[in-house]
């Protein structure tokens, strides 16, 4: 399958799907054409649909694809039968990075002849001209994991599979998710009415090699939880010449902003795993232009990863840790900063305030359309709650900027199946492979089986949009990262290993496709 997979990487590469832009639906479209011509469809066992991704201002489709297994295998308790979904994201990130480069982002054997000059580092040069590593805005991260699974797909259509086989192209993985969360709606409609039990699914994103690997090939049980706490912090503006006369709230965000950023106690570690360290991914002041007055307001969010710890348990040691850089800026600066500025969840505000003034905060809310950035209606909901409440300032309040993207984690439901499978791969091919609990970076498997996340009252209370896209999530479903091999996902160095991602990877999924459904 090597040659079919670096083709139809290549296409796909060539196809510039940034998230936000007309690509996202292009390059879908381009997909389901691609299975309109094959043999299988032609002959009825394949079905197709484009499904609009659900409340999206954009439009952009999911595609989705059903191969009907020739033999109907049927589960022993619910008599459906037996099926396994491969899927993977179409969106990237934009290609600014890549400076005077950014018109070969999208041509990856250009990029990679340029890389072999060194102008991305002596490891790169090195890794281009060995043959063996393709560079390129998506290549990594994650056309060739679509392609392969994609690749996998097609070989098992044109053998016959003996499960049921599903594939899917999502948009929207790089922002809020949109596409795997309207996938998960229809699977949840769609497989009763079809009388299929899925068996897992896989998704086919990145992974890189680890310290201490010794060459294996890593396969991850589940996926990170991620949050984006934020906060809102309203100051006293005053004349530039007299600071004494007021709180500029900028100082209080770097503090913040210094207490949260790669600190470790707000990681959090199950069996050894580490989450990665918290950073921050946005922070201004509200002024539109330059005076001589401090700012009204400053706001900042926060990526904060989780995998034992709850919603609510994370919000907590954020809320504690903006309370002492609050503390270190009253302290630091005891003649100018006032000695009270309190700090408030969005909740607390919330049950602060009467029912009239919670009423009209929803009808500001519901003013706010869905083509606004989701993490600015948050920070405009909690502006407005703020300002309701009668607060003059200064305040901080504390509350999230994002929707939930939950942790999930198979366990046992698929380890022993799973190694032995890998146990007989590893046989025939010498791949070794290691097995983790948490894909370590946020991914779609988050929204295609249950969390415990999403009964926790704590995010609900704190999350001010009431445009919420929580998706009803399927039945305890295994889920699995086995995704293509590399280094550098959204940096210009992006690159895939070629060897295992064009040969060895669709292999393995049209391998597990079969094996993991099998009584």
């Amino acid at each position: 399958m090597y040659e079919a997979t670096r083709q139809l990487t290549l296409d796909l590469v060539a196809m510039p799907s940034v998230n936000g832009t007309p690509g996202e639906s292009a390059i879908v479209e381009y997909l389901h054409h691609r299975l309109m011509r094959h043999s299988a469809y032609r002959a009825g066992y394949m079905k197709l649909f484009l499904v609009p991704a659900v409340d999206d201002p954009l439009f952009r489709p999911v595609l989705i694809a059903h191969m009907s297994a020739r033999s109907r295998n049927r589960t022993a308790d619910s008599q459906a039968r037996r099926g396994v979904l491969l899927f993977g994201h179409t969106d990237t990130v934009g290609t600014s990075d890549f400076g005077a480069l950014e018109s070969l982002a999208f041509r990856p054997l250009e990029l990679t002849e340029e890389v072999k000059s060194g102008v991305f580092g002596a490891v790169a040069a090195q890794r281009a001209r060995s043959g063996k590593w393709l560079f390129g805005r998506g290549v990594l991260d994650m056309k060739s994991g679509v392609a392969a699974a994609l690749t996998a797909f097609e070989a098992l259509a044109e053998q016959g599979p003996e499960t049921d086989v599903f594939f899917s192209a999502t948009p929207d993985e790089e922002v809020g998710s949109l596409g795997v969360k309207t996938l998960a709606a229809w699977l949840r409609d769609y497989l009763p009415a079809e009388g299929i039990a899925l068996q897992a699914a896989i998704n086919t994103d990145y992974t890189s090699w680890q310290a201490g690997d010794g060459g294996a090939r890593h396969i991850y049980l589940g996926s990170i939880g991620k949050l984006l706490p934020a906060v809102y912090v309203r100051g006293v503006p005053s004349h530039a010449a007299e600071p004494h006369n007021g709180l500029d709230p900028n100082l209080v965000v770097a503090a913040i902003t210094n207490r949260v950023v790669y600190n470790k106690a707000l990681c959090d570690e199950d069996d050894g795993e580490l989450s990665p360290y918290p950073v921050c991914l946005h922070q201004r002041d509200d002024k539109p232009g330059y005076d001589v007055q401090t700012a009204l307001s400053a706001s900042a969010y926060y990526n904060l990863f989780h995998m034992q710890k709850s919603p609510a348990e994370q919000l907590e040691l954020f809320f504690e840790t903006v309370r002492l850089a609050v503390t270190d800026v009253q302290e630091s600066h005891p003649d100018v900063v006032a000695a009270d500025i309190p700090v408030l969840t969005f909740q607390d505000l919330w049950e602060e305030v009467g029912q009239a003034t919670q009423s009209e905060v929803r009808t500001f809310a519901d003013s706010l359309t869905l083509s606004q950035d989701l993490r600015e209606r948050c920070r405009l909901i909690t502006e407005h709650l703020l300002h309701k409440s009668g607060r003059s300032g200064p305040a901080v309040v504390v509350y999230f900027a994002n929707g939930l993207v939950p942790k999930v984690n198979s366990g046992i439901l698929v380890r022993n199946r799973l190694t032995t499978a890998l146990a007989t791969f590893t046989g025939e091919t010498g791949e070794t492979f290691a097995l983790h609990r948490y894909f370590p970076y946020i991914s779609d498997l988050s929204f295609l089986t249950p969390s415990p996340d999403w009964d926790d009252p704590a995010f609900r209370r704190n999350f001010p949009s009431l445009y919420t896209a929580s998706p009803a999530p399927l039945r305890a479903l295994p889920v699995l990262m086995v995704g293509t091999y590399g280094t550098g996902a959204h940096q210009p160095d992006e690159c895939v290993d070629a060897e295992y991602t064009f040969g060895r990877l669709p292999v393995l999924l049209a391998w597990l496709s079969q094996r993991l459904a099998a009584d």
